[in-house]
């Protein structure tokens, strides 16, 4: 194994040096992101995508993301061969790390299409002493099974390396950075782990290093069963809490003054984002798989997806003659001041709407119009608030409590605001009457 031990640490220099470079799989909210932090270290940077329009953009020197500057895309623009379609141009890569979605398919089946499509599309470029790396949240063992034919290519951890890091992105969190957050690191061998956590030392202050790939693999799974689990508690909170006539906010409100042993979650329309939906379902599935039907999680799935369709009960109270109304849907970001709409809980809103024949229109600044794949058929564009838009709905209802919209407004000129976000809730806004709380 000499001429493996001499050609890794070649690698390893290389890396020091910064004279690597890397090729980022998959230019969404993680790689993208992703790509800006290595170019910041002045490394090497590679991007693909299936996405046509994304490339192109890039290669402008502009970002379809905008908590991302334009200025960090200009190395894109100064460097337009480093972006493809195409993934030929991973041949010119020491390490490439996949960051690709993984969706569900129906009954809650995981959906591994694009890591399987980008596996076989990587294989013929790949070559000895590259590094490869995984980041999409995956069910424990995925990265094997997608890996498996490079397992066989090549003598893993000696003349190939492979490794699983999770990503542990945060959207529109301005204050979200890998200085503060830890990233937790897997290899699948000692000498692939040390790789990894070279690798991500020019990016990340703190790595933690994990004993197995599959712990990795589900301690991603646990981050967000967490969440999952702890607002399908408070989303279940809040239905009793309207059966008792207690508020929801004023109960939370006042738990959260135990300094120990509590965290605080809020209700709120249904889930939303690339995580929380979809990622208990991958563990459930997986458990399922070896003969355990996981009670917690799939009970929490269900009360977190039931959401919607309780809320629109609730606003039948309100709104008798439903047929002949008309409803403002505010936001469709799955949370607020961002440009992110993945499993956004407003589109199930539309759905239901639609279903029950109940007109509406939307607003949100970052969406103009709705994005062409939302599973949501709805070809209407954004409309502006002001007095005027306001006054010809029967009710507006607050879906993501972006702070653009000028809520002192929308309380002012509406008939009556349904608030799923406790918007206001906040002391200025305490004399508004025509609010209901859901």
């Amino acid at each position: 194994m000499d001429i493996y031990q001499s050609k890794y640490n070649l690698l390893i220099k290389k890396i020091s040096n910064k004279s690597f470079s890397i090729g980022i799989v998959g230019l969404g909210y993680v790689g993208l992101p992703l790509c800006v932090r290595f170019i910041k270290e002045n490394i090497s940077v590679y991007g693909i995508d299936s996405d046509i329009k994304k490339i192109s953009s890039l290669k402008k020197g502009k970002s379809y993301i905008t908590s991302i500057s334009d200025k960090y895309i200009n190395y894109f623009k100064n460097n337009k061969l480093h972006l493809s379609t195409n993934y030929s141009i991973i041949s010119k890569c020491d390490v490439i790390i996949i960051c690709l979605p993984t969706p569900l398919k129906g009954k809650n089946i995981p959906d591994l299409s694009y890591l399987e499509k980008a596996s076989e599309e990587i294989k013929p470029y790949l070559k000895e002493y590259q590094v490869l790396i995984l980041e999409s949240t995956v069910y424990p063992g995925t990265t094997s099974i997608i890996f498996k034919d490079f397992l066989k290519k090549f003598n893993i951890g000696f003349n190939f390396f492979i490794g699983y890091s999770p990503e542990r992105e945060n959207p529109g969190d301005k204050n979200f950075s890998y200085n503060k957050t830890p990233k937790v690191i897997s290899g699948y061998s000692k000498n692939c782990l040390k790789l990894l956590d070279l690798i991500y030392s020019f990016i990340v202050k703190k790595r933690v290093l994990t004993k197995s790939i599959k712990v990795a693999e589900t301690s991603k799974l646990l981050e967000n069963l967490y969440r999952s689990v702890n607002i399908a508690l408070v989303n279940e909170l809040k239905i009793i809490c309207h059966k008792l006539n207690i508020d929801t906010y004023d109960v939370i409100k006042t738990a959260s003054t135990k300094n120990f042993g509590f965290q605080t979650f809020m209700p709120g329309p249904g889930l939303g984002g690339h995580c929380i939906p979809i990622d208990p379902y991958y563990l459930s599935w997986i458990s399922k798989k070896h003969g355990y039907f996981p009670k917690l999680i799939e009970t929490a799935g269900e009360i977190n997806t039931k959401i919607p369709n309780w809320i629109l009960e609730q606003l039948k109270k309100f709104i008798h003659n439903k047929k002949n109304s008309k409803i403002l849907i505010l936001g469709v970001s799955y949370k607020k001041n961002i440009d992110d709409d993945r499993e956004s809980p407003a589109y199930q809103i539309m759905k239901i709407f639609n279903k029950n024949k109940i007109k509406f229109e939307y607003s949100d600044p970052y969406f103009k119009k709705i994005r062409v794949g939302r599973n949501i058929n709805c070809k209407k564009k954004a409309i502006a608030i002001n007095s005027k838009n306001l006054k010809k709905f029967n009710a507006v209802i607050i879906i993501t409590d972006h702070d653009f919209f000028n809520y002192n407004k929308i309380s002012k000129y509406s008939k009556i605001v349904f608030d799923t976000r406790h918007v206001y809730k906040k002391s200025k806004y305490k004399k508004c009457k025509n609010i209901v709380f859901i």
